[in-house]
């Protein structure tokens, strides 16, 4: 539901599309095609979806520029746009902010800011966060309740740092940077030595590097560097629970999935995808542009660009497959090897008292 109604005309304004139909009518909610009705709004996004409009019941949909409509639809508001995943990025965007309003320019009482840190006078402070001597806090940047900025951190602007962040000693946030719930950045790596019987921490003097426009889901782990810094490219996407370990290098444009982990001074190139799961051993490379399905494991240097590649140990992705059908095979396979077993012993069998007698 919207927090309140909005026409055809405001939406159309806001998302920048072209109206057939009645622009007055009111939307009062957002709904998907096979749930949309009386005053909903949907979108289709492709020619399945398109196909479906003369069964839609949304009062308003948003379509392609160039999209066929049934004329069953025709009687409906159509809202044309270049781009339909971005208009509905800025509807969705526009509505979030109505649900949740970004943090008010200034510093809650509550909250602890050392008089050394500088702060943008529309930076927003919120309750009960701490900023630590030498941070710097860009223009527009929220911090919000609980958050911890430490000593030395420089945060860029329009950033949003959610509930619960740490932000430890000397790191260093670019521009539009959006950091989820609790999520941990400059946290020491794991190093240990063994030596004279048990495990020696080594400490980690490093720092993190995260570029613009980059998004942390909640609870993720970023470390810091042993020396140097670990650094998360401009654009890149990090989901829920996601570990990445001290000195790794992560190109622009990345994706990663929930709870896949990245092990120590392994470096990815650009636009390198992974689904959920995933897991990269210490001091492997990555290639541009590889892609890497659920739960694979990666052990070794992935030197082909846009490489497709699953399973553990990560292989190419159609012989993953291959080796996954011919698995379900299996069964019937051992039981056509026992039964040919049976027959060899037969035969031998057989063979074997033929020779007795004629001997």
């Amino acid at each position: 539901m919207f927090p309140k109604s909005m026409t055809v005309r405001e939406i159309a304004e806001l998302i920048g599309a072209t109206v057939e139909g009645d622009a007055g009518v009111e939307i009062r909610a957002l709904s998907p095609m096979d749930q949309a009705g009386a005053g909903e709004l949907s979108f289709a996004l492709d020619a399945r979806r398109l196909a479906k409009l003369s069964s839609c019941q949304a009062q308003a949909v948003i379509v392609p520029n160039d999209a066929e409509v049934p004329e069953a639809f025709c009687d409906k508001v159509l809202l044309r746009v270049a781009s339909v995943n971005r208009a509905m990025a800025s509807l969705l965007g526009h509505l979030a902010s109505l649900n949740s309003p970004a943090g008010q320019a200034g510093v809650d009482s509550s909250a602890a800011v050392d008089p050394q840190a500088q702060l943008a006078n529309d930076a927003a402070i919120g309750p009960c966060a701490v900023v630590q001597a030498g941070a710097k806090i860009g223009a527009r940047s929220v911090i919000s309740a609980g958050a911890f900025v430490g000593a030395g951190v420089v945060i860029g602007e329009d950033c949003l740092l959610s509930m619960g962040v740490v932000v430890r000693v000397g790191c260093v946030l670019g521009s539009r940077v959006r950091v989820g719930p609790n999520t941990v950045i400059g946290s020491d790596g794991f190093g240990y030595f063994f030596e004279d019987g048990k495990h020696w921490r080594v400490p980690h003097a490093g720092n993190v590097i995260i570029e613009d426009d980059v998004e942390l889901g909640a609870c993720c782990c970023v470390d810091r560097a042993k020396f140097g810094s670990t650094t998360i490219g401009a654009g890149s996407k990090i989901d829920n629970l996601v570990q990445i370990a001290h000195n790794v290098q992560i190109g622009p444009g990345c994706v990663m999935a929930a709870q896949s982990g990245i092990a120590g001074s392994s470096k990815l190139g650009s636009f390198v995808v992974m689904g959920g799961g995933t897991s990269v051993s210490d001091n492997v490379f990555i290639a541009d542009g590889a892609t890497f399905g659920a739960r694979a494991g990666i052990a070794q240097n992935v030197t082909q660009s846009g490489a497709q590649m699953a399973g553990t140990p990560a292989r190419d992705g159609k012989q993953f497959m291959r080796e996954l059908f011919a698995l379900k095979k299996l069964p019937d396979l051992l039981s056509k090897v026992r039964d040919m077993e049976k027959r060899i012993k037969k035969i031998e069998s057989t063979t074997n008292d033929q020779e007795k007698r004629s001997g």
